[in-house]
């Protein structure tokens, strides 16, 4: 993947059709969300940060709807802090501009740590998939995450396993994501990588507190559980809190026993930090009790190493992608529930262990043999 003037090119026209579009519908989008919050912390009003009442101030001060609350953990606002100062247009660009390289990141050490190489294209093909397009619009988190998820790929690849738990760490910026991969962890006992995961969550930890002040920190769960997700967002999220409610179904005991035995079924199929890693996001995201749209961007690493694992064949792969880009745009377009999505990623995970249990007979019957 080069970035030559050609593409350089196409990225800053779609920088500027994305910073057109999100200027056109700004209330729409969540950015004004993290911005006003930085402003919250900035202007005096950071003890109140997880207050109902100083957050709807700030949500009148910006023009935001009263519905669209920061809900993100205080140490989130670090790079927003440093451009919420400047009028919202020209911050929402920059982190956008961030944004495509984060992206650019992610891709070319995926590319670089999977051997699934295919020049330019990921990085002109992903700005058309769907979650990152939305996470384009929105201004959000989730490429931050997609790239710390990677980035710790690569350390544990290199065997740098403290390390890359402590860039997994950042991921915690939405840590509803990561709770899943972090339960795996836990099953599987990779002490190293939680050692690294904690110490990380330590230092995000001591910078919360110094963003809010502790009595504001301890206020935050509280505030979580009080701004329930709506009734009607469940079905935009693909994991399987969404999809029970969709088919009606949504009771505790159910998600709870769902959730433990996918969690269970991925830390089977660890077998190598590929195809483990493979099976903890795709349970990450079933699992997850708040999964946006733009947080399916995560995917792409599922993706690369189903390549890489042998899952999905190399031969099929591009028409693997066709496929699924044309239909997430279909399913978009039509409105259809996102949480039926949760069928898939639940039956790509039973695939990668089911997977994983054939490759682990092979050589027994081999012996027999």
């Amino acid at each position: 993947m080069r970035l030559d003037a050609g593409l350089l090119c196409f990225l800053a026209l779609v920088l500027a059709v994305f910073v057109a579009v999100h200027h056109y519908l700004e209330p729409r989008f969540d950015f004004g969300v993290f911005y006003y919050a930085a402003h919250m912390v900035l202007d005096g009003s950071r003890h109140a940060l997880y207050n109902f009442d100083a957050q709807h101030a700030f949500q009148i001060r910006f023009n935001r709807p009263p519905d669209t609350l920061f809900r993100n953990p205080p140490f989130a606002l670090l790079p927003i802090l440093c451009i919420a100062k400047l009028p919202l247009l020209v911050a929402f660009s920059i982190w956008t501009a961030v944004s495509f390289v984060l992206l650019y990141v992610s891709l070319k050490t995926l590319e670089s740590e999977t051997g699934v190489c295919y020049g330019n294209w990921p990085i002109l093909l992903s700005l058309a998939y769907v979650p990152v397009m939305a996470s384009f619009l929105h201004g959000q988190f989730s490429l931050l995450v997609l790239a710390s998820v990677v980035l710790a790929y690569a350390q544990w690849k290199k065997g740098q396993l403290f390390l890359g738990g402590l860039i997994l760490s950042i991921a915690t910026l939405k840590f509803q994501l990561v709770i899943g991969l972090v339960a795996v962890l836990l099953l599987k006992g990779k002490w190293r990588e939680l050692a690294g995961f904690a110490s990380g969550c330590a230092v995000l930890l001591a910078i919360s507190v110094f963003i809010t002040g502790i009595p504001a920190l301890l206020a935050y769960p509280s505030f979580v559980l009080h701004s329930d997700t709506p009734i009607s967002e469940l079905p935009h999220m693909a994991n399987l809190q969404g999809f029970l409610s969709l088919i009606g179904l949504n009771h505790v005991w159910i998600l709870i026993l769902l959730s433990v035995l996918t969690v269970l079924w991925a830390a089977r199929a660890w077998t190598d930090v590929d195809r483990g890693l493979l099976a903890a996001i795709l349970a990450g995201m079933l699992v997850s009790f708040h999964l946006t749209p733009q947080d399916l961007s995560i995917s792409l690493v599922p993706i690369y190493l189903s390549v890489k694992t042998g899952v999905l064949p190399r031969s099929r792969f591009p028409l693997f992608v066709f496929v699924v880009m044309i239909v997430l745009m279909i399913w978009v377009g039509t409105y259809m529930p996102i949480a039926i999505l949760a069928a898939p990623i639940a039956a790509a995970l039973w695939w990668v262990g089911r997977s994983t249990l054939a490759r682990e007979q092979e050589p027994q019957e081999s012996t027999v043999a």
